[in-house]
């Protein structure tokens, strides 16, 4: 018994020893990685002095002007360890106020164990996309957003196998070419999120059939993609969110949709849709809070089938030309905060309807035709308005 005991506790002992090392490990920064990083930032990349991102980096800092030499790298801001092997595993250098060119032999390009890379919002581009992003094969998150990169897409893109998330948008010069775009489709299986706005997408021409049953974020705005948009998209299973907007080669065709979808966001806005009407089968995406459709040819009165839309809070058909009056059975959409009709062909009096959409912050109606006199009763149960356009239509008389 008493030999059991002594190999219990020496077993104990191992697994406390084990455990120890473990945590001793978590700080351990390799030093090839701090080298790399270093010449980087010292090497590659300095500060820029007009930087102009302000808008859209509500956190903006130089983290870099942390990172000392002789530290360990595993305390940088915006660098992650592995808290076992100590690899850097992670670097967010978002908003940091960088400026310079990541060339081929770059050292960023010597860590290889990186699963999250995140440089957007830095004037930091190439002469091209360099390939030797295709390294990075234990990646899950890139993004690349708001840099400056040129060129067409190297196809080693695609080896990024494990990618969960991919942003390459607002770089205006990247170039999509079909083969590398099905390569990452095919290969990038567990891809949640994938947003190339601004890129030139124009030579693919897609059926939006072969995407991944995980996708939950699709963003191509302005990228010129050709193909139709039909319903196989619509019903993927976990999409949230569908950003389509100033794509005019996009034909919709979606004339059923039998499935159940949990789409929220949708914008079709500058698309092209056939007989200039709202497909019935949108009567279908009741989970939708965010629906813009602004910039089309749509005609006739907005279809009564909106008011199964009950959760829409944000709703935008500006710049259309419906006609005919105001429907009444917009008041099933209660949520609503956000309200664009303008410049369409509505007609007749100020609609009573709209009072009853309490929650209402923004109300634009300018540049249709209608007339009659503006009553301040209309407005007084939207309480929470903030921004109200009823110009350039044929109201009489003072508000009353």
């Amino acid at each position: 018994m008493g030999s059991f005991i002594r190999v219990l506790v020496c077993v104990h002992m191992f697994m406390l020893f084990h455990f120890f090392a473990c945590l001793s490990s978590h700080h351990s920064c390799h030093s090839k990685e701090s080298s790399a990083l270093l010449h980087f930032i010292n090497t590659e990349l300095s500060f820029d002095t007009d930087f102009s991102y302000e808008d859209d980096c509500p956190q903006l800092f130089p983290k870099t002007s942390t990172w000392r030499n002789g530290t360990d790298c595993c305390s940088w801001m915006g660098v992650t360890c592995h808290s076992v092997s100590g690899h850097v595993i992670g670097l967010d250098l978002s908003c940091s106020i960088l400026k310079g060119k990541i060339h081929p032999n770059s050292t960023l390009f010597q860590l290889t164990h990186l699963q999250t890379l995140n440089l957007a919002l830095n004037n930091i581009s190439g002469p091209e996309l360099p390939s030797q992003f295709g390294r990075f094969v234990s990646l899950t998150h890139l993004n690349l957003s708001d840099c400056d990169f040129k060129g067409e897409i190297p196809s080693q893109i695609s080896h990024l196998s494990k990618l969960q998330s991919l942003d390459l948008s607002w770089n205006d010069g990247l170039i999509w070419k079909e083969i590398t775009w099905k390569r990452m489709l095919q290969n990038a299986t567990g891809l949640r999120e994938i947003i190339l706005d601004g890129a030139n997408m124009s030579s693919i021409t897609t059926t939006f059939s072969n995407w991944s049953f995980s996708l939950v974020t699709l963003s191509l705005v302005h990228t010129g993609i050709r193909g139709h948009l039909t319903s196989h998209i619509l019903c993927l299973p976990n999409l949230y969110e569908l950003y389509l907007s100033e794509n005019q080669n996009i034909q919709v065709h979606v004339p059923k949709l039998n499935c159940s979808t949990s789409l929220n966001f949708l914008d079709l806005s500058w698309c092209q849709f056939p007989r200039s009407q709202i497909p019935p089968s949108f009567s279908n995406l009741t989970h939708l809070t965010y629906l813009d459709l602004s910039y089309n040819t749509f005609t006739s009165p907005i279809p009564s089938f909106f008011s199964n839309l009950q959760h829409l809070t944000h709703l935008d058909l500006s710049f259309n030309e419906f006609s005919g009056s105001i429907p009444s059975f917009l008041s099933n959409l209660q949520h609503l905060t956000h309200l664009d009709l303008s410049y369409n062909r509505f007609n007749g009096q100020f609609p009573k309807v709209i009072g009853q959409l309490t929650k209402l912050q923004t109300l634009i109606l300018a540049g249709n035709n209608l007339g009659g006199k503006l009553l301040l009763s209309s407005l007084a149960n939207l309480t929470q308005i903030s921004q109200l356009d009823c110009s350039h239509n044929k109201f009489q008389g003072p508000l009353l």
